[in-house]
């Protein structure tokens, strides 16, 4: 057991010091200050694509602890200087904060270095920090699949602690998502990935059925099978329609639509299924996602994201 955790502890070093190399925040950080109560204040709407996701102050902190002992356990093995009691929970809040306002600032690399050290709990800032990473500022395939892939392996160590918090969950099935998206079929059939997202996020949704950003998963993913089987082989084999995609995102819409993600991953998903029959409504959600003041550094990239589709998009109509 000794050398099993010793060899986990070991991967998270060398996974953080990985991090030191990645590439940083191409734009203006100085809007995406978070310092001291900034944090607190301006923390349900950088939250709001997960819903009402609890704000991490020490008494989030020992309230945590309290419920998943199995997570204080993982911490105090991880040697963070947190072992569940009250004097500490200040200071490990403090530290856990610090990593989302990295997050949120566009400082990936950091962010993962200094979550990664706080155990369990810092894992999750810190995870979603290298999604986010992958996602938008890896150019090259091969790295941005072993950094998703990670990412799901360390949830995979983490086992049942996953479902105590909506971000791990959710991070941990986007990841799958933009994977199933790049692999090709029969890589996705041999890991499972077409039963357990649909699975994952049934779950998630079951537990928080208006959370926008997993319900515009839900139905990019149904938008991607789409894509790469087609409609009548979508529907017969993986239950997944054009109309269900319609629905989820309807959804997703009606809880928050001031994401930017959310317009910009309709406006790919109506390409995925109607080609270019749909592509004037496609454009309108891509202005409507560029048209959004981003709040963090995630949001500024992908309405950067967004502008960059939407000039396709423009340019490809003009040239009709």
């Amino acid at each position: 057991m000794r050398r099993l955790l010793l060899a986990l502890l070991a991967v998270c070093s060398l996974s953080a010091a990985a991090a030191d190399n990645w590439k940083p925040f191409p734009f203006d950080q100085s809007a995406y200050d978070y310092s001291g109560d900034k944090l607190r204040q301006a923390w349900p709407q950088l939250t709001r694509g997960f819903g009402n996701y609890p704000f991490p102050d020490a008494k989030w902190v020992m309230d945590m602890a309290a419920r998943y002992p199995q997570a204080v356990e993982k911490t105090v093995a991880a040697g963070t200087g947190f072992s569940g009691k009250p004097e500490e929970a200040e200071r490990y809040a403090q530290q856990l904060q610090d990593v989302w306002r990295l997050m949120f600032r566009g400082d990936f690399a950091e962010a993962k270095k200094q979550g990664m050290a706080l155990g369990v709990g810092g894992q999750v800032p810190s995870l979603f920090a290298q999604v986010i990473y992958a996602m938008f500022l890896v150019p090259d395939q091969a790295e941005k699949h072993r950094l998703l892939e990670e990412v799901i392996a360390y949830t995979d160590q983490a086992g049942d602690l996953v479902q105590a918090d909506i971000v791990a969950q959710f991070g941990r099935t986007y990841a799958k998502a933009r994977l199933g998206e790049e692999l090709s079929v029969p890589v996705v059939l041999k890991r499972g990935y077409t039963s357990q997202i649909p699975q994952e996020l049934d779950a998630l949704l079951a537990k928080h059925p208006q959370q926008p950003f997993a319900l515009a998963l839900y139905g990019g993913y149904e938008a991607g099978v789409i894509r790469k089987v087609g409609k009548l082989v979508g529907k017969m084999t993986y239950g997944v329609s054009a109309d269900k995609m319609e629905s989820y995102f309807k959804r997703s819409f009606q809880a928050r639509d001031d994401l930017p993600i959310g317009h910009y991953e309709y406006a790919n998903a109506l390409g995925y299924v109607y080609g270019d029959d749909e592509q004037g409504k496609a454009i309108e959600h891509l202005q409507q996602a560029v048209a959004i003041k981003p709040i963090s550094a995630m949001e500024a990239l992908e309405v950067a994201r967004a502008q960059s589709l939407l000039d396709q998009q423009k340019k490809q109509l003009a040239s009709r």
